[in-house]
């Protein structure tokens, strides 16, 4: 509200705060007018940023738990994403949508976003409404609570032994990252607006928690890229007032053995528990390195001596690091407020993750550490048992 005619999303259309304010209502009155409520899901499979966290946060605003998917994902993975949730809506880019519907019996609408409607309904039709609260006034309810351990995320992140694999997050958790994801934006520019160029996927949800959201909460502009190539990535470097980039590893290593000069442009390099960076050239990295998992979010910011060395790097507000004893060795474990709830419907994994001691409840990531002169160490080169943390 303190921001309504700065520009919010850029990047194809170019949305405002209040324009985006008006647009999650909108959805959210898209899905109350086809009787979707409180606690339901809505399964949210694209790769358009903008129509992306429309969805998100107009689910939100329903008081609708949001499921995301990432783009490659088949239609049969899909299908059993929706059967696995029980999702109420799916807002989609696949084409055809007559298996998602016909599978799915608890399915109401299929929303599709630049795809064949038949049998769905288009996204500007959709939306095409007058929102929660009608002809979209900011009057009455603007958005559905829910308490603060309800489930606000459920985020597909990979898959385990063929199987869809998601975590779960909480409402709290919600708002503990984007907390912590504010603190790690660069500095504002001179018109106080910073920019923001998210290369990750937005179903990923470090991207969308740490980067999106943190972005949006901190009255930034979040600069969409449709087609997170390396090339696109390089120009918009190059070419565009960007505060800050988030990248995933193979697509830094891509850009730092180009002939492109990004040594002004300060880039986050979003980490996963599973993906270091490998084979990395280490001379002239002057890049941000944000480490993390699905399942704990984003924990650490390493600087490039922290890389060069391996050393885990420092925390971010109120995350809890330790060492855990495990079959295979000397494992990491988290804890803090923005950790997930647990596997969803997967009871068994979840148990074997998530322990809980006298100091709290932990998140065992199954990456192995060592601890040298009290200082956490990653072991790199080794395999990481567990295979969700699927974030690069």
């Amino acid at each position: 509200m303190t921001n309504r005619t700065s520009p919010a999303l850029t990047g194809g259309e170019r949305t405002t705060f209040s324009q985006l304010w008006s647009l999650t209502d909108s959805f959210a009155g898209g899905l109350q007018n086809r009787d979707i409520t409180a606690g339901d899901r809505v399964t949210i499979h694209l790769s358009t940023p903008r129509s992306f966290l429309i969805a998100v946060y107009g689910t939100l605003r329903a008081g609708c738990v949001p499921v995301t998917v990432p783009p490659e994902y088949d239609g049969r993975a899909v299908s059993r994403v929706l059967s696995e949730t029980d999702s109420k809506a799916v807002v989609t880019e696949t084409s055809p949508i007559m298996s998602l519907i016909v599978d799915s019996e608890a399915l109401r609408v299929a929303v599709t976003v630049d795809s064949d409607a038949r049998m769905g309904i288009t996204f500007p039709s959709f939306l095409d409404n007058g929102g929660m609260n009608g002809s979209n006034s900011r009057t009455g309810i603007d958005v559905v609570r829910r308490s603060d351990d309800s489930p606000g995320l459920i985020a597909y992140v990979g898959q385990d032994e063929r199987e869809p694999l998601a975590v779960v997050y909480t409402h709290d958790a919600l708002q503990a990252a984007a907390t912590a994801g504010s603190s790690i934006q660069g500095t504002a520019g001179d018109d106080g607006i910073e920019t923001h160029l998210g290369a990750a996927p937005l179903s990923n949800p470090v991207e969308l928690m740490y980067g999106a959201n943190a972005t949006l909460v901190g009255g930034s502009e979040y600069r969409s890229v449709a087609v997170p190539d390396v090339e696109t990535i390089q120009s918009l470097l190059v070419t565009t007032d960007i505060d800050r980039a988030f990248v995933t590893p193979r697509q830094y290593r891509a850009v730092q053995a180009s002939e492109t000069s990004v040594d002004t442009r300060p880039l986050t390099v979003v980490e996963s528990g599973t993906a270091p960076i490998e084979g990395r050239t280490v001379d002239g990295d002057d890049a941000v390195h944000l480490w993390g998992t699905p399942e704990t979010g984003a924990t650490h910011i390493r600087t490039p001596v922290d890389v060069e060395s391996d050393r885990l790097g420092r925390s971010l507000p109120d995350v809890r690091t330790r060492v855990s004893s495990g079959p295979d060795g000397d494992e990491l474990a988290i804890g803090g407020p923005a950790v997930m709830d647990g596997y969803f419907e997967r009871p068994d994994l979840t148990s074997e993750t998530i322990e809980t001691t006298e100091d709290g409840r932990w998140i065992r990531t199954g990456v192995p550490v060592q601890v040298r002169d009290e200082t956490i160490f990653l072991e790199t080169g080794s395999d990481v048992a567990r295979p969700s943390s699927t974030l690069s």
